[in-house]
């Protein structure tokens, strides 16, 4: 038997803990730090990821033990949101700013991520810092993706009144 109080536990945390990392990357994206922006709103996602899975588990949907398999592994929960990449290009415009600019979104990749924190070397010779690889227009991408993301789910959960977890609109 699950313990299902846990997994409500890590539904709510996870999916608060997106809010915060998306909030705290829209400041330093405003402040022009592109490369840390990029990796908190890719981590939101991640948390997005996490907060899903575990509604999943909650809801009956999939087995507890995925969740053990999934939650540390940073390919898998990014895998599990694909469909929040889909959605941003779905929503090309940035719906929370008073602008048309068309925001086309590609999928997050985990080199880029860690690459938007640290230095790298390749090939033992060429240092690649954090503003050499993750642009203005990368962060921008990743911050909307999470913010459809973070929309789709309230529309579901508020709005339409479905269940928690992906069941709600992965139809």
């Amino acid at each position: 038997m699950i313990n299902k109080k846990l997994y409500l536990s890590i539904y709510t945390a996870a999916h608060n803990n997106a809010i915060d990392l998306l909030h705290d990357a829209r400041i330093l994206y405003n402040a022009h730090s592109y490369p840390r922006a990029y990796f908190l709103a890719f981590t939101a996602l991640e948390e997005i990821s996490k907060s899903q899975l575990a509604a999943d588990i909650f809801t009956g949907l999939v087995k507890a033990d995925r969740f053990w398999k999934i939650f540390t592994n940073h390919n898998r929960k990014i895998e599990r949101v694909v469909w929040a990449t889909l959605d941003a290009n779905e929503y090309p415009n940035n719906i929370f700013a008073d602008t048309d600019e068309r925001i086309e979104v590609n999928e997050p990749e985990i080199e880029k991520r860690m690459n938007s924190l640290y230095v790298s070397i390749k090939d033992k010779k060429i240092v690649s810092k954090p503003k050499d690889n993750v642009t203005e227009q990368d962060a921008k991408e990743m911050i909307h993706t999470a913010e459809v993301a973070l929309h789709q789910i309230f529309l579901m959960t508020e709005y339409y009144g479905h269940q928690i977890g992906t069941k709600g609109f992965m139809k």
